[in-house]
């Protein structure tokens, strides 16, 4: 089913955020190939090296055309492809959230969808989509986004041309998905186009093939459940009968919640089981299957948190990649890629709840970081403890700090673990500051820290000096009667 003679196996880098260093592809990549990847799929952004007019799309990190030439020599050396990934619609605050940009917006307030009917609108698109394929010129395929189209056919310029065609707004969004397609195909000849497919799932079947939508574009059929799919009925009837191609996307971190930092890698296998089951039931349809790709979400927007960093999720695409090649998942599986990332024993499939012993023994990739994740999730559950104690609760409860009222006794129960989990902390993050260097630049190591480790450190500096000031009142204030309620 997933032959690598006939099907690609793509492995998502999400880089929007947290662009990892030339450096680390260097090591990444050859470990990615021994688990039967093919390729990578590259969703720029803002990381990608914009000049000229767009310049100030680019980020303080991106990468330099020397990387992206030195990407592709890493890919050609190890004999997988490269599809670039560019959001052509929806999802397009990198672009849309500059002012000089604002104007392309379908809601003015919103920096999501780009208006397919301004008349700058395509002329921008077009100078983004020249200069990726200036760097991406041997490359076969683009992945053109147009998923999650929030606020469709919303603006006055939008209504008023939906009125006066008498369409619909899948109408409208089928008008621009052709007219960026055919403009990429008649500009690069021999590309192959690719696309999110969730906003064309419940298009009637006539629509599709009047636009002779499956003569530019084959859809990516995204799913990253753990249980049955909810699709529509006839759904795979239909593209099989439009497209010359399918492609599915499952998910092995980002899609589980928008604060996740580690990946709940269970539910990424069922998500890969369900995939096998439903390739099964559809086999018929799926015999134009080209290829899966491992989608890994670093955020859930432009504007989201990081979630679940790429070395954190390592173990995670492994086993994925492993019941996708294996097509099941068994225990001897399980033990393999355990052993091939170096751990001293099965990798944990549960992190949760926490806390939880941490993993020994692994050498992948960024593992220091993936020891670190978790030793920092063990110390949240430590301070949450702490929090709900009877100490804090019972005896230092904001009530009695704000009046004063606290016996020094309870005081100093508190603050010896606060003191030690602060200590831990503080320790921690000077680790994470330099296992994240080996992979990160310094912006994505600040954003990471300063969302997750430094509020808990401020959160501890603050009841330490609460007990600090409760221990110099020292009971002054002994009788409750005489406290001002």
């Amino acid at each position: 089913m997933f032959d690598s003679a006939n099907v690609h196996r793509l492995i998502h880098i999400d880089l929007k955020g947290a662009p990892p260093r030339i450096s680390y592809f260097e090591k990444l990549i050859p470990l990615l190939v021994s688990h039967g990847a093919t390729g990578l799929l590259l969703e720029y952004e803002d990381t990608f090296p914009f000049h000229g007019k767009v310049a100030h799309l680019r980020t303080k990190n991106a990468y330099t055309p020397a990387d992206i030439t030195k990407l592709h020599s890493i890919a050609n050396d190890y004999n997988i492809i490269i599809i670039p990934l560019i959001q052509t619609f929806g999802h397009f605050e990198f672009v849309l959230k500059h002012d000089e940009n604002r104007m392309l917006r379908e809601i003015d307030l919103y920096p999501n969808a780009l208006c397919p009917t301004h008349p700058d609108s395509f002329p921008l698109l077009a100078i983004l989509i020249e200069q990726m394929m200036e760097l991406h010129q041997n490359d076969s395929y683009l992945h053109i986004g147009a998923d999650e189209v929030w606020h469709l056919g919303r603006c006055p310029r939008c209504q008023d041309f939906i009125d006066s065609q008498k369409m619909s707004t899948s109408d409208l969004f089928l008008t621009w998905l052709l007219k960026v397609t055919r403009w990429i195909k008649k500009s690069y000849p021999g590309l192959n186009l690719i696309m999110w497919d969730d906003m064309i799932r419940s298009i009637p079947l006539e629509k599709l093939k009047s636009g002779r939508l499956g003569d530019v574009v084959e859809p990516m059929i995204w799913q990253y459940h753990a249980r049955k799919f909810d699709l529509p009925e006839g759904m795979f009837e239909r593209y099989a009968a439009v497209f010359n191609g399918l492609w599915i996307a499952s998910a092995f971190k980002g899609a589980t919640g928008s604060t996740q930092f580690l990946p709940p890698i269970q539910h990424h296998i069922n998500n890969h089981m369900m995939w096998l089951a439903t390739i099964a039931e559809h086999k018929q349809q799926f015999k134009k299957l080209k290829g899966i790709a491992f989608t890994g979400w670093q955020r859930y927007d432009h504007y989201a948190v990081l979630c679940e960093l790429l070395p954190v999720s390592i173990p995670s695409l492994c086993l994925c990649m492993r019941v996708i090649m294996e097509e099941s998942f068994t225990e001897a599986d399980h033990q393999i890629v355990s052993q091939k990332l170096g751990f001293s024993s099965l990798i944990n499939v549960s992190p949760f709840p926490r806390p939880q012993v941490i993993e020994q023994g692994m050498n992948f990739p960024g593992h220091k970081i993936y020891i670190g994740v978790q030793m920092w999730s063990n110390f949240v559950c430590k301070y949450h403890a702490i929090s709900n104690s009877e100490g804090m609760l019972g005896w230092f409860s904001d009530y009695m700090r704000a009046r004063n009222f606290t016996n020094p006794v309870q005081v100093e129960s508190i603050m010896n673990p606060i003191n030690d989990l602060q200590q831990n902390l503080l320790e921690l993050r000077n680790h994470m500051t330099s296992w994240m260097l080996e992979v990160y630049f310094e912006d994505t190591i600040e954003e990471w820290l300063g969302c997750f480790i430094d509020p808990l450190l401020d959160k501890l500096k603050n009841i330490l000096e609460d007990c600090k000031k409760q221990i110099l009142i020292g009971g002054r204030v002994r009788d409750y009667k005489k406290m001002d309620f």
